[in-house]
């Protein structure tokens, strides 16, 4: 073949391996001849994918060329007999667990004079955390999401390997005319962000984000009150009660080590509409806090406002599983740590999973602390939905007793932690011994049976039902008439009976 006077007089592979390497000779216009290395590669793929939240996806990973962890686009190897579009999607979805609504082939470009790769990419519109990321074996990292207005600075920082051909197709993405679906309201954005970039305009966000990664790449904990004051001027004057700023404050007062006092910050750039991906950083922050300052529960009903396909849902289950843990439910512990785990090590998943669901607490002798409620003729109860080796019923409020934990303290603290609720009166009625059959396991208690008065359980509606905080059940009032020892048990058995000997 010539082309401009070079001729291919021949060609060998002088590697094969990960990547293989020919040696070309070729003869050029003026008759002198030459050695090439060609790198004989197959195309690949990148795809940026773009969220319903103002957000793309990316996939830190470590790469042995540049020996270190980079902020890769998802993407990959465009497989024998496959093309770009479908090597793309399913990319996005082995490595990051996305799918997305629409997409759009923004082209391709070479790989490199020597190569005989091309680079194509993809932009993606509508992309949902659809599962777990299914990676092979040697592929691990992270999935997070970058805010769109970060997207055009992280591509030009040079810290990633598809920059170019990336910057390329958002450049070919906004001048496309025949688009259609969720892809034509994602032009605008995309043309918002290439313009900052073209015209060298520098967003006033931009700025403020480049001052809060400066502040934090200089936190030292031993320097509180500098570190305060450099947040206070990153975040701006005009900064006092804005969901960003809430949740930095409260991220510094977690760093320094006062949870108390990032716990109602956290809580106010919650409430105060924080968007994601820095919302959920914040539910998993609370929750941490929650934990450190003895506030189990509350960790756990914190951690319910995690949505499953998150791409934090599994760090999620991680922390989860510590409350879990020190709310004395080593074996729901467990299950949720395996399950978060399943998540991130697609090749045993199923394995895990299957374990997870086996796991079952050690017998063991549980002295807790329960109240009952009797109110014209009903009972406060929380309610146990049928299972297949059982059948539905009903338990007094309550749990475990701690070491170092009075009988009386315990009733009341079960009661805030899971209710929310104020016991302002506790009357011992008496102590049952409860040995029962635990779907298959023996089950022992001691079981120390209150009466209670508390002004929101008082009030709760006769039909209203109130949610458990740190678990998946709700309590309401039941007509005493309605319980039956086989049809709807109430647990513990003689409970019910203290009560209405006390009334």
């Amino acid at each position: 073949m010539t082309e401009h006077g070079w001729v291919r007089e021949s060609s060998g592979v002088v590697y094969d391996g990960f990547t293989r390497i020919r040696r070309d000779v070729y003869r050029s216009a003026d008759g002198e001849s030459s050695e090439w290395d060609v790198l004989d590669q197959g195309d690949t793929v990148a795809v940026i994918a773009f969220t319903p939240r103002d957000t793309v996806v990316l996939f830190d990973q470590f790469r042995v060329g540049p020996r270190r962890v980079i902020a890769e686009l998802p993407g990959g190897a465009v497989d024998e007999g496959e093309g770009p579009v479908d090597a793309g999607i399913r990319e996005l979805a082995e490595e990051t667990g996305y799918r997305p609504g629409a997409v759009f082939h923004a082209g391709s470009e070479w790989g490199g004079a020597n190569s005989t790769r091309r680079k194509h990419v993809l932009i993606a519109a509508e992309c949902d955390r659809a599962g777990p990321p299914t990676w092979g074996r040697f592929e691990s990292g992270v999935v997070r999401e970058l805010p769109v207005d970060s997207l055009v600075s992280h591509l030009v920082s040079g810290d990633l390997s598809d920059a170019g051909v990336a910057l390329r197709g958002l450049h070919a993405f906004m001048r496309a005319t025949e688009l259609d679906g969720p892809l034509v309201p994602l032009q605008h954005p995309v043309r918002k962000i290439l313009a900052s970039g073209a015209t060298g305009d520098v967003d006033p966000g931009d700025q403020r984000e480049q001052r809060i990664a400066d502040v934090w790449a200089s936190a030292d904990d031993a320097r509180p009150d500098a570190l305060r004051a450099a947040m206070d001027g990153a975040l701006g004057p005009e900064a006092t009660d804005d969901a960003r700023a809430l949740f930095e404050r409260a991220s510094v007062e977690d760093f320094l080590g006062e949870e108390a006092a990032a716990i109602p910050l956290y809580r106010a750039a919650l409430d105060a509409g924080l968007t994601s991906p820095l919302r959920s950083q914040a539910i998993i922050q609370l929750a941490s806090s929650l934990r450190n300052v003895g506030d189990a529960s509350g960790a756990i009903a914190v951690l319910r406002r995690m949505p499953a396909g998150d791409a934090l849902a599994g760090a999620a289950g991680g922390f989860r599983a510590l409350a879990l843990y020190d709310d004395d439910k080593p074996a729901r512990a467990l299950r949720t740590a395996l399950d978060a785990l399943a998540g991130e090590v697609p090749m045993y998943s199923r394995a895990l999973r299957a374990y997870a669901e086996d796991v079952r607490s050690r017998p063991r002798i549980r002295v807790i602390a329960v109240a009952v409620l009797v109110r014209d003729g009903h009972v406060l109860a929380e309610e146990y939905p049928a299972t297949a080796a059982r059948g539905a019923f009903l338990r007094a409020p309550g749990g475990g007793v701690q070491p170092g934990e009075t009988v009386d303290a315990a009733v009341r603290r079960e009661l805030a932690e899971e209710l929310g609720a104020t016991v302002t009166e506790a009357t011992l009625l008496g102590v049952l011994e409860n040995i029962f059959d635990n779907e298959g396991r023996p089950g022992h208690e001691i079981v120390h049976v209150f009466g209670v008065r508390s002004p929101e359980l008082e009030a709760l509606p006769v039909r209203s039902r109130l949610s458990v905080l740190d678990g998946d059940t709700s309590v309401g009032w039941y007509p005493l008439d309605r319980i039956d020892a086989v049809r709807l048990p109430f647990h513990p058995p003689g409970a019910l009976d203290l009560a209405r000997t006390g009334e």
